[in-house]
C-alpha cells in the first residue's frame, strides 16, 4: 500500500478512492496543511503538540474536533486565507465548490465520517470477542509420522473473513453521517445496533440529543410492536386513549428519554414529577391549539409545555395553561408560533427559542425576561417584527 493509500486509509477512505479522486487528497492535505496551522495558533490545547501530530490528535479526539468545528464556525474570518472556492476568494457557504473540487458541505461530511470511523475503531472493536482457542495438540506418534512424511499434516483452519463491529455499524451509519453538530455524538452513536440504524433512517438525523440517543439504543420493542419509538412517535402518544389529556406516565417517560430535567436549575426528581403531573393537567382547550402548530410532535410539544411551566412558574402556568377560557390567548400564541420557523430538534436551541416566544408580551416590547433572550436571538425578533401587530399577553 502506498503512502498515499496509507493516508486515505488512515482518513477512513477506501485507499482506491483516495489515489483515484484528487479532490480527496487536495483535502487532506488542507485539513493538514494550513488549516493546522490556524488550529494550532487559536486552540490552546493544540498549542505544544508538534504540527505532524495536529491533524490525528484532533480526528482521534471528538471533543476536540467539536472545538475545531466551532472556531470555524464562529470565526470564519480566520480561515479565509485557507479555504477558498474556485475563484480563489473565501468559502462563505456549505454549498459553494471549493478549489479542490468538493463542496463545503462534502468536505464536512468526509471528516465526519473519517472521524467517525475512528472513533467506532476505538470504542468498539476492543471489545470484540476474542480469538478461538487454538486446537489441541496431536499426539505424540502422530507428530512423528507427520515428521517422517508418513502422515499428511491436519488441514489448517480456514478463516473467514467478516467485518469487525465497527466496520458494520459504520456502513449503516454512512449516510447519515454529514454534518458538524454529529461530532459530539459520535460516542453515542457506537453503542447503536446496525439494524436500529437501518429501521431509523433518516429519522436519525432528527436525534441531535445524546440522551435521546441513548433512549433509542436501550428500547427493545416487544414482540410484534408496530408502532415506532417512543421519541419519534407524534404527539398523540402523550395523550390517554380516546381523550384530549396527557397521560402523566407517558410524559414522565418522555421527560425521563429526553432528560429535561436539564430545564430546572437543580433537577431534583420530586420538582420534576411534580410538574409532570401540572403540565399533565393542560387543558384539552390548549393542547388541541398547540399541537398542531407544534407538529404534532411529541419532543417539541413535550418541551414547549416543560419550558411554559418553568418559564412562567406553577402559579402562571396553572392559571394560563390549565383552567377553562383561556381559548383567546392560546390561540394568539399559536398563531405566534405558527408564523416562526421551527427551531431544531436541539434542547438548549428550543429552551431558548421558546423561552423568547413566552418571555413575548406584545409585538414591540417583552416582558422582563425576554428582552435578553430576544437580544441574543435576532432571527426570532426579525420573525416577531414581520407578523401582524396584536396583544398576545395571557394577563388580563
Amino acid at each position: 500500500m502506498s503512502m498515499t493509500q496509507k493516508a486515505g486509509a488512515r482518513a477512513g477512505l477506501k485507499p482506491n478512492k483516495s489515489t483515484a479522486d484528487p479532490a480527496l487528497k487536495a483535502v487532506r492535505t488542507a485539513l493538514e496543511g494550513p488549516v493546522v496551522d490556524v488550529l494550532r495558533r487559536e486552540i490552546p490545547a493544540l498549542h505544544t503538540l508538534p504540527r505532524g501530530a495536529v491533524y490525528d490528535a484532533v480526528m482521534n479526539d471528538s471533543r476536540l474536533l467539536t472545538e475545531c468545528f466551532r472556531l470555524f464556525r464562529e470565526r470564519p474570518d480566520l480561515f479565509q486565507a485557507v479555504i477558498l472556492d474556485q475563484n480563489h476568494s473565501p468559502a462563505t457557504r456549505d454549498d459553494v465548490m471549493l478549489a479542490c473540487g468538493r463542496t463545503l458541505e462534502e468536505t464536512v461530511a468526509l471528516v465526519v465520517r473519517a472521524a467517525a470511523r475512528r472513533h467506532f475503531r476505538h470504542q468498539i472493536d476492543p471489545r470484540a470477542r476474542p480469538a478461538p482457542p487454538p486446537p489441541p495438540p496431536l499426539p505424540r506418534v502422530r507428530r512423528w509420522a507427520i515428521a517422517l512424511g508418513l502422515a499428511a499434516p491436519p488441514p489448517r483452519p480456514v478463516r473467514t473473513a467478516s467485518p469487525s463491529g465497527s466496520d458494520s455499524l459504520f456502513r449503516a451509519l454512512r449516510a447519515y453521517l454529514r454534518f458538524d453538530w454529529q461530532i459530539p455524538l459520535l460516542p453515542h452513536y457506537a453503542p447503536m445496533n446496525p439494524t436500529l440504524v437501518s429501521t431509523l433512517g433518516d429519522r436519525l438525523l432528527d436525534i441531535r440529543e445524546a440522551a435521546e440517543l441513548r433512549a433509542l439504543s436501550a428500547a427493545s420493542p416487544a414482540p410484534g410492536e408496530k408502532r415506532p419509538p417512543l421519541l419519534l412517535d407524534t404527539a398523540r402518544r402523550l395523550m390517554k386513549i380516546g381523550q384530549d389529556r396527557i397521560d402523566p406516565e407517558i410524559l414522565w417517560r418522555v421527560v425521563q428519554q429526553m432528560d429535561l430535567g436539564r430545564l430546572f436549575p437543580h433537577g431534583e426528581t420530586e420538582r420534576i414529577r411534580r410538574a409532570v403531573a401540572q403540565v399533565a393537567a393542560t387543558h384539552d382547550e390548549v393542547i388541541k391549539a398547540l399541537l398542531p402548530v407544534l407538529g404534532n410532535d411529541i419532543r417539541r410539544f413535550s418541551v414547549f409545555l416543560m419550558v411554559a411551566f418553568v418559564s412562567l412558574g406553577e402559579p402562571r402556568f396553572k392559571q394560563e395553561f390549565c383552567q377553562e377560557g383561556r381559548g383567546h390567548a392560546v390561540r394568539r400564541l399559536s398563531e405566534r408560533l405558527a408564523a416562526l420557523p421551527v427551531p431544531p430538534p436541539c434542547l438548549e436551541t428550543m429552551n431558548q427559542f421558546y423561552q423568547g416566544v413566552l418571555g413575548t408580551a406584545y409585538t414591540g416590547g417583552v416582558e422582563p425576561g425576554g428582552q435578553a433572550l430576544l437580544l441574543a436571538h435576532p432571527e426570532l425578533v426579525r420573525a416577531l417584527d414581520a407578523l401582524e401587530p396584536g396583544p398576545l399577553s395571557f394577563a388580563r
